[in-house]
């Protein structure tokens, strides 16, 4: 059918846009969106672009609890406060955030930021963004195939994977933005490498300048244009002949790039004296080249990508058949997607949130929607039974993913704590039984509340017992018969463990009991100190916890104090398990008889 794909295009717009309005809520700027998003309340409300001051901030999330904490506020070694995120989502954000004040002023809303009209515009926003990029996800696909497997291609993208959530729900996060420069950026590839018009060169350099400033790793994109017609020695020296033809348009398009990353750097050196500066600073979060978590990020039951976006397995299979019917652009589809697996794989927080399967791997779904088509198009020319087959397992998948999807919204599918018992037992089921919930991953609580109510379940591991009887070096004291362990004025810290995880055990987490005795001197002043846990890595502290060490005993009396801490989701097993005493004020005080133990699930 003539047009038919255009026609799978608007239905597809359609029924995305429509369920995205019904079901904007009133946190829609929250948690990472409210760090991308913080650059126009601060600058354009509160006149405060350099962040100097969140109170207003503070303000605006104690009424609305938009995050549980302010994480996407960073600091500089000055302890100045900075923006976390990038400033690229808030370029895309600007034009829905005039719209929105433009909005609430008229119809009496608070002009804040954050009232409806905001909201109702931002995700206005995120529907056309999408829209944008499936506008051109089809003009790719029609360069290559015929109309209707570019129409089953659509199809099977949005309604068959894990897109259907993340251009809906969470249409105002980064891969929306992502998904439609790749395809702005494949595109103007296409024309390029036809009618080699310098236009679609800049736009291409732009669009990856644009990458870059919404998440610094997309900016591997620039593959796709550099390998694109190159598949041996003689086709490389072509396509580096063609470059330097062009030089004028690739100078051209740096020299726009630059002034669209000027604000940024400029930032940066106000706030640090640097151009460039790594403002993102969560030691817990972040690149591990050298031990990707491949098997995880592709099979794991709590986000692997074939386990809930399964469908996609023929994209990936598809590689095959693009080497073998268009090898020009083979590699540089290949080579694009495995860097990007890679770094997706590599980052220490692999499982990606609350997202749905592997969220980032959704920037990559123009490529392999290219390789999706290749793979139908072999099929095509099949048996009929060949291709019933694959049409049967195509629609389970896609009514699978469907099915988990509804799971996930309904939180029968756990974002968090899914494990492959759990996955079986709930599986294609509607409800929850409490002997399913028993298969859980632990639950931590986002609170910081630390309650250790299924003791029975674990194995006590000794770790620490310090009596302070044996070593005078540690500058102990003796009171009778007994020695205590007395802080000097001038002390910060009391390291009581630092002990690596693997040599704990290996299991996913472990429960920390801290127990000691404490006195206060009568004449104690200041602040309390604290009992610090945390989890340690080369990139620093992560799972950080700080409680005040205090006690209802009278003054120069010992009282038995106790905490209890769980890891936080271990990003590798070389991490050290971490307790100490703060001492943060001046006064002195005594302690005594400290252990430490750790508890295992049997």
């Amino acid at each position: 059918m003539k047009n038919f794909s255009k026609i799978i295009l608007i239905v597809t717009c359609s029924i995305l846009s429509i369920y995205r309005i019904n079901v904007t809520h009133k946190k829609e700027i929250g948690w990472d969106v409210l760090g991308y998003y913080l650059y126009l309340p601060a600058t354009f409300i509160h006149h405060d672009p350099m962040l100097n001051d969140i109170t207003w901030l503070k303000q605006i999330n104690e009424e609305q609890q938009l995050t549980g904490t302010l994480y996407m506020v960073s600091q500089n070694e000055k302890g100045e406060h900075m923006y976390f995120f990038l400033m690229g989502m808030a370029l895309f954000y600007l034009p829905f955030f005039m719209a929105g004040s433009a909005f609430a002023s008229l119809s009496g809303f608070p002009v804040d930021g954050f009232s409806l009209p905001y909201q109702y515009s931002l995700v206005v926003g995120g529907i056309i963004y999408t829209i944008i990029g499936l506008i051109f996800l089809r003009k790719i696909l029609r360069r290559f195939f015929p109309e209707g497997i570019s129409a089953l291609i659509m199809v099977i993208i949005v309604f068959g994977t894990n897109y259907i959530n993340h251009f809906t729900n969470d249409n105002l996060t980064t891969v929306n933005i992502i998904f439609m420069l790749t395809s702005i950026v494949i595109w103007n590839t296409i024309k390029w490498h036809e009618n080699l018009k310098g236009k679609h060169l800049v736009v291409s350099g732009i669009c990856v300048t644009l990458l870059a400033l919404v998440k610094p790793t997309e900016v591997f994109v620039f593959i796709i244009p550099l390998l694109w017609n190159v598949s041996s020695k003689e086709t490389m020296k072509q396509k580096i002949a063609l470059l330097v033809a062009n030089k004028k348009y690739i100078f051209l398009a740096m020299g726009i790039g630059l002034l669209i990353v000027m604000p940024q750097m400029l930032y940066w050196f106000n706030k640090t004296g640097k151009f460039i500066y790594d403002s993102y600073k969560n030691p817990g979060v972040g690149l591990d080249v050298f031990s990707p978590h491949i098997m995880d990020v592709l099979f794991s039951y709590r986000k692997g990508w074939l386990i809930y976006t399964p469908i996609m397995i023929f994209s990936v299979i598809g590689f095959y058949f693009l080497y073998k019917n268009n090898r020009p652009i083979f590699y540089s589809c290949a080579v694009y997607f495995f860097v990007s697996f890679y770094i997706i794989s590599s980052w220490s927080e692999w499982w990606y949130g609350a997202g749905f399967s592997i969220r980032p791997l959704i920037s990559t779904y123009p490529v392999l929607a290219i390789c999706l088509g290749y793979f139908l198009l072999y099929l095509s020319k099949k048996s009929f039974v060949i291709k019933t087959t694959f049409a049967t397992v195509a629609v389970l998948f896609l009514l699978l993913n469907q099915f988990q999807w509804w799971q996930l919204k309904n939180w029968i599918l756990d974002p968090y704590r899914t494990t492959k018992e759990y996955y079986w037992a709930t599986f294609l089921k509607t409800s929850v039984t409490e002997s399913d919930q028993k298969l859980l991953s632990v639950y931590r609580d986002f609170s910081g509340k630390m309650e250790f109510t299924e003791e029975h379940l674990y194995q006590k591991i000794p770790l620490v017992n310090i009596n302070f009887d044996e070593a005078d070096t540690l500058g102990n004291q003796i009171e009778g018969a007994n020695h205590f362990y007395r802080f000097k004025e001038d002390q910060d810290f009391f390291q009581i463990m630092k002990k690596s995880y693997r040599e704990i055990t290996s299991t996913d987490h472990l429960w920390i009991k801290m127990s000691m005795d404490v006195r206060y001197p009568e004449n104690f002043e200041g602040i309390l100190p604290s009992l610090v846990n945390s989890m340690s890595r080369k990139n620093g502290l992560y799972g950080y916890s700080a409680r005040e060490i205090s006690t209802d005993s009278l003054p120069n009396n010992w009282k038995r104090i106790e905490f209890i801490w769980i890891t936080p989701q271990i990003r590798s097993t070389k991490d050290f398990v971490n307790c100490d005493i703060w001492k943060r004020g001046k006064s002195v005080f005594d302690v005594d008889n400290i252990t430490v133990d750790a508890y295992k699930r049997e």
